[in-house]
């Protein structure tokens, strides 16, 4: 498996920079995660046959079978989220002289890219430890398997599955469809004005990777009708918004509701993935949150490809979207992915139906362009800041400076004023020194 040479041209890092980039700059950062998820299983391949791991010679077999299968197929199975970062988090693992919880999975993902491509193979797929009864197929769905089976014989014939396992045997003859001893995951998908969103809702595909545990329903109930909603708004009134998350979006993540407001959030290592909460009616509410998720998303992958941030000192910021300290890191992320929610407050204070929408539209794009800007200076003070993280800061800034001269209600400015003095208020007496 060869790996491209990738190159990020000065315009789409500018665009990227204001916070914008669109679908070309997010096929770009996407193959960049591609290889690095390559280089990430080609190295925990190489030190597990440093460590003589039991495994290595099913996990060199995975590798042989995912080198060839088609091209495609291999980068959706490897691309599948939750399977970037557990390449990731195994190989990190395995380079610091720890042992992983479950190299095997490759086997599984070679599984995954045989059926894509209707690739012949014959695996031995070694089973989780601590998830009895079941073997994810990750992006496919899940084979039901005896709870003592440590191992499952797996054949890939044109795109059909044969499975034997402790003496028992699974068929599946397509996967997209539930069957004896298989659940494929749900999938759900939208089009509006010809730009499609098509997601995986996939939750125990997680429980593989290394330092991430879920807790969440694992069910896609009433997901349907309030994303098609958002996909609505987000095509109609957001067209660039919905364009990259159109290019990006790949899998959904339903966690638990906190007791008030929306749960979201994203994972560096496993770009295409967005955790969300099951959002309230208003389908502002989740529109507005993927906004501001793929703006993590561009972010993190960009930071893979560029440092951004020097090595220093931990050091802790107000962030006038947090109620704890943030790192400089953090601080950048934050900066970034708001920047994205005021824009989105900014169109849809055009986009208002009624007096009331907009005056609430122009109090969040006020409220959020003034964090943003009143960030920006701290990061542009940081020696840290390397020479693409500068030119992020400065690309932001510029954005904002276009902003400025354009009018808003007293009113609503008044009102955004009110809320981040509020805001630092609470903070400042939250962190008080004490003693």
């Amino acid at each position: 498996m060869t790996l491209p040479h990738h190159l990020l041209p000065g315009g789409v890092l500018d665009e990227l920079a204001a916070g914008r980039g669109g679908a070309d700059a997010v096929a770009r950062l996407r193959s960049a995660q591609h290889s690095k998820t390559l280089l990430m299983v080609r190295t925990l391949t190489l030190l597990l046959g440093e460590a003589a791991h039991p495994d290595l010679p099913a996990i060199e077999a995975a590798y042989r079978v995912l080198a060839g299968c088609d091209p495609r197929a291999r980068a959706a199975a490897l691309g599948h989220p939750p399977v970037a970062a557990w390449a990731f988090g195994t190989a990190s693992l395995l380079r610091r002289g720890s042992s992983a919880p479950y190299p095997g999975l490759l086997a599984a993902v070679a599984v995954v890219a045989a059926v894509r491509s209707g690739t012949d193979a014959d695996l031995d797929v070694p089973l989780p430890p601590g998830v009895p009864g079941r073997l994810d197929l990750p992006g496919l769905g899940t084979l039901a398997v005896p709870a003592g089976a440590t191992r499952a014989s797996v054949r890939c014939v044109d795109g059909r599955l044969r499975v034997r396992c402790a003496g028992e045997r699974v068929e599946v003859d397509d996967v997209r469809a539930a069957g004896p001893g298989w659940t494929p995951l749900p999938r759900m998908g939208f089009r509006r004005q010809g730009l499609p969103l098509s997601l995986v809702v996939d939750t125990p595909g997680w429980q593989h990777v290394p330092g991430v545990r879920l807790d969440g329903p694992r069910t896609d109930h009433g997901w349907r009708h309030r994303l098609d909603g958002t996909w609505r708004l987000l095509v109609d009134d957001h067209r660039p918004v919905a364009e990259e998350v159109s290019a990006a979006m790949r899998v959904l993540i339903p966690v638990r509701a906190p007791r008030a407001g929306t749960r979201s959030g994203t994972f560096h290592h496993a770009f295409g993935s967005v955790a969300m909460s099951h959002p309230p009616r208003d389908v502002r509410t989740a529109a507005v949150t993927l906004a501001h998720e793929i703006q993590h998303l561009k972010l993190a992958a960009l930071a893979d490809m560029f440092a951004l941030l020097e090595p220093g000192p931990t050091e802790l910021f107000y962030a006038p979207w947090r109620t704890d300290p943030r790192p400089l890191e953090g601080l950048l992320h934050g900066a970034y992915a708001h920047l994205g929610v005021a824009r989105f407050w900014r169109r849809q204070a055009d986009a208002a139906r009624t007096r009331a929408q907009r005056h609430h539209a122009q109090v969040e794009r006020v409220r959020w362009s003034r964090a943003v800007a009143d960030t920006l200076p701290v990061l542009h003070a940081r020696r840290r800041l390397t020479p693409v993280g500068r030119r992020l800061v400065d690309g932001m800034a510029r954005v904002l400076d276009g902003w400025a001269a354009e009018p808003v209600a007293p009113d609503a400015a008044a009102e955004a004023g009110r809320l981040l003095a509020a805001h630092r208020a609470r903070w400042d007496h939250q962190h008080a020194p004490t003693g």
